[in-house]
C-alpha cells in the first residue's frame, strides 16, 4: 500500500492539534506547561533538515513526521491556553464591576461581545436577566438594555491592548424569554449552561480561545457556530429538532449527540479530519446520518465546514 506522505502529514498534525487541546480541557495537562510549548520551535527546523538529509532514505518519513507533531503541539497549546494571549493578569490600578439586572418584554435579542478573560452564561428561573461583570479601570465591559434588547461588550472604544486586564463576566438568561442570542467572543474561555433556554437563532462566534456550549433542555430553531484559531465543544439537546451551520478553521470542533436524537450531517472539509465512528453513522446521498435518523422523534441538520481542522462527533457518553 501506498501512503501519500502529504495527507500523512496533515493527519498527524490534526490529531496533534485537537489532541493537545482535548487533553487541556480534560485538566489532563496544565496551562503552564501548554505556555511554554512554543519553544519547541527548533524542533521545525530540525524536522526540515532531516527530510534533507533523509530525503533518498526508506527514513525520508522522519523529517516531515517531526514537522507535523511539532506545529500541531504548538498550534495546538496556542488554541487551548489561547485566553492568555495578548491578556494581562489584571495588575493595572484596580478592579471595576458592573452590577445589572432587568427584564424582557416579549421576543428579545440579547448580544455578548467579549475580548479577553472568561464568561459563564447560564439561565435563570426567576424570569429577569442577570450581568455580572469585572474588568480592569481601564477596560471595564459595559452594560446596556432596553425592554427587549441586552448588549454586554469588553471596553474596546480605544481599540485592543496588549496586556489589557481579562474580563469576568457571569451572566444568566430568563428561562421563560423568547430570545435570539448572539455572541463573539475573541481572545476568551467561555462555558455556556443554556437549559431550558427557549432560543429562536443562538449564535456563536470564537476567534484564539475555547468555548463549551451546553443545550440539554435548551430550545433552540437555528444554531451556528464559527470557529477560528480555536476549539469548540457543542452538547445537543435530544428532546426537540435543530437546524445548525457549524464551521471551523484552524481548530477543533467536538459535538456530543444524545442517543435518541437523529442526526444528519452534510461535511465540506478542506484537509480536515472526521470521526463519526461512534455513533456508527451510515452514508446517505452526500450526507451522513446516524441509523436512527428516519424514526428519531427528534432530529439535528446539520452542515459542517471545515477546513485544517479536526471534528469529531460522539455519543453523550463518550462527551466530558
Amino acid at each position: 500500500m501506498r501512503v501519500d506522505r502529504s495527507r500523512f502529514n496533515w493527519g498527524v498534525f490534526l490529531i496533534v492539534l485537537g489532541g493537545v487541546a482535548f487533553a487541556y480541557h480534560q485538566n489532563a495537562i496544565s496551562s503552564s506547561v501548554l505556555m511554554d510549548a512554543w519553544r519547541l520551535w527548533p524542533l521545525v527546523l530540525v524536522g526540515v533538515g532531516l527530510k534533507f538529509v533523509l530525503s533518498r532514505t526508506p527514513a525520508a518519513f522522519v523529517g516531515g513526521l517531526v514537522v507535523a507533531i511539532s506545529i500541531g503541539l504548538i498550534a495546538g497549546s496556542a488554541f487551548a491556553v489561547g485566553p492568555n494571549i495578548g491578556c494581562g493578569a489584571g495588575g493595572h490600578s484596580g478592579q471595576r464591576s458592573a452590577s445589572q439586572s432587568g427584564s424582557f418584554s416579549g421576543t428579545s435579542t440579547v448580544e455578548l461581545d467579549l475580548q479577553c478573560g472568561t464568561a459563564n452564561i447560564t439561565t435563570s428561573t426567576d424570569g429577569r436577566w442577570h450581568v455580572d461583570a469585572t474588568g480592569d479601570d481601564n477596560h471595564s465591559p459595559t452594560v446596556n438594555s432596553s425592554p427587549n434588547w441586552l448588549r454586554v461588550q469588553s471596553a474596546s472604544a480605544d481599540g485592543w491592548r496588549w496586556g489589557r486586564g481579562k474580563d469576568d463576566v457571569q451572566i444568566s438568561i430568563p428561562q421563560d424569554a423568547q430570545i435570539n442570542l448572539t455572541s463573539t467572543l475573541d481572545l476568551g474561555d467561555a462555558r455556556y449552561y443554556l437549559g431550558s433556554a427557549n432560543l429562536t437563532s443562538a449564535s456563536f462566534t470564537l476567534n484564539l480561545g475555547s468555548v463549551r456550549i451546553d443545550l440539554t433542555g435548551a430550545r433552540v430553531g437555528n444554531l451556528s457556530v464559527s470557529t477560528n484559531l480555536g476549539a469548540a465543544y457543542i452538547t445537543l439537546d435530544g428532546s426537540s429538532d435543530l437546524t445548525g451551520d457549524l464551521s471551523t478553521s484552524l481548530g477543533s470542533l467536538e459535538v456530543c449527540v444524545p442517543s435518541e436524537l437523529g442526526v444528519r450531517v452534510t461535511n465540506s472539509d478542506n484537509l480536515s479530519s472526521s470521526d463519526y465512528g461512534s455513533l456508527h453513522m451510515i452514508r446517505s446521498g452526500g450526507s451522513w446520518q446516524t441509523p436512527n435518523y428516519d424514526t428519531a422523534a427528534h432530529r439535528a441538520n446539520l452542515i459542517v465546514n471545515a477546513s485544517l481542522s479536526s471534528l469529531k462527533l460522539h455519543n453523550t457518553g463518550g462527551c466530558k
